[in-house]
């Protein structure tokens, strides 16, 4: 077929304007790559780094939704997205349970309908050539063509050794976070807790062993640890059911964190009260173990993380001066200055 001088001249300008939009392509796939290393070294969290991921695909690309969805050490996952018609705000859904295809992708899926096409990429950790997870992102239709799915696969290879080495990073820091002889939280979590957190609501509450240098003096430090770690142990069992944290704060001094409202936080801490009452934790012996409890609550009772724990420091030291045994809230000092 022959063409003519324009046809042929229309045909060239096509090309060119083809490879540079294809170049244009080329270079932001190799911005976001740069932009993911260079950021990943900063960002340790999986939930930082999701949302970092997420909103450059979502910005460059223009996608109607993107997800991330990674397993959890429960066989779970957790599900990270942007979805262009929630007005691209960042979701988390937490210990999510997934479709079982979406656990053996060997290879991308590809999914064209008439108005909008979805790919589906395994993340794999290639050490043991597990699959980790999956990302997913969706377009309108035939937006997947060769050269984004070659970068969605390049970009999940890299998403794969990111959140391997961000969950390597938690361990280690979980470890240095760690006490030794009770598997608690340390004081030094506390202290990295009150520097980043940003619930809406939380509580502290204290838990004092009554007479725990009778139990050393008497019986010995050994018979001390034992008691120790049991009590540590029915305070993890418990309160982590409920996603609280336990921290050993002092030689026999625990503060739990609940991300629950005071009313809520209290009716647990009565809860969990009765079952200590309960427990034998060293059946051995005929000593009776006794705690005295506090509670206080931010917002409700203090406007920053360092001043809670001072008001339920306060509450602590009235159940102890009240006769140990009990429970105290920093509410009660509070009635009781407006009383007097």
């Amino acid at each position: 077929m022959d063409y003519s001088r324009e046809e042929l001249i229309l045909e060239q300008n096509k090309r060119i304007i083809d490879l540079e939009k294809e170049n244009d392509e080329k270079g932001s796939f190799l911005w976001v790559f740069g932009e993911i290393i260079k950021y990943s070294s900063k960002l340790k969290s999986e939930k930082e780094l999701a949302s970092l991921i997420l909103d450059m695909l979502i910005g460059i690309f223009g996608l109607q939704s993107c997800l991330i969805s990674l397993k959890q050490k429960n066989e779970r996952y957790n599900v990270y997205t942007i979805n262009n018609e929630l007005k691209n705000k960042f979701k988390i859904l937490e210990d999510q349970k997934i479709d079982e295809k979406f656990k053996i992708l060997r290879q991308v899926e590809l999914i064209n309908r008439e108005n909008f096409s979805i790919v589906y990429l395994p993340i794999y950790n290639y050490m043991n050539e597990e699959q980790i997870g999956f990302l997913s992102a969706k377009s309108y239709n035939n937006f997947f063509n060769k050269t984004k799915i070659d970068f969605f696969e390049t970009l999940t290879v890299q998403l794969s050794n990111i959140f391997i080495n961000s969950r390597m990073h938690k361990q280690i820091m979980e470890l240095s976070n760690k006490d030794i002889l009770t598997s608690c939280y340390n004081r030094r979590y506390l202290d990295d807790l009150k520097e980043y957190h940003d619930a809406q609501s939380i509580t502290y509450i204290l838990v004092d062993l009554d007479n725990f240098k009778i139990v050393n003096d008497t019986l010995g430090h050994e018979k001390g640890d034992e008691l120790l770690i049991n009590i540590a142990s029915l305070a993890l069992s418990f309160f982590e059911e409920h996603h609280g944290r336990v921290i050993r704060y002092g030689g026999d001094e625990f503060i739990i964190i609940l991300e629950k409202d005071y009313k809520d936080s209290l009716e647990l801490l009565r809860e969990f009260r009765d079952v200590f009452l309960r427990n034998s934790f060293l059946p051995s012996i005929t000593v009776d173990i006794t705690a005295s409890f506090a509670i206080a609550n931010f917002p409700e009772h203090a406007d920053s993380l360092d001043s809670l724990l001072n008001k339920a420091d306060r509450a602590l030291y009235l159940a102890k001066e009240s006769g140990r045994n009990q429970i105290r809230s920093f509410a009660e000092i509070s009635n009781i200055k407006e009383r007097t």
